[in-house]
């Protein structure tokens, strides 16, 4: 499980990420990932390590398949 400061920065990475992203498939997957690990820094920081591990489960098996 990642860390609060590794979620903080993939956090910020993709939003850089769907803001210069050149279609919007990309923009769209670069924010779903953004909603996803903001969901988890959310649940770490309230405590719920229940809802944080499970939101890493869905984060790793609907990872959108990205090409730079």
């Amino acid at each position: 499980m990642m860390d609060l400061n590794e979620l903080y920065f993939r956090h910020q990475l993709s939003i850089v990420r769907a803001t210069s992203a050149p279609t919007f498939e990309a923009r769209h997957a670069h924010r779903g990932l953004a909603a996803g690990y903001a969901r988890r820094i959310a649940a770490l920081q309230s405590g719920d390590a229940i809802v944080a591990l499970a939101s890493a489960t869905l984060l790793r098996r609907d990872r959108p398949r990205l090409r730079h």
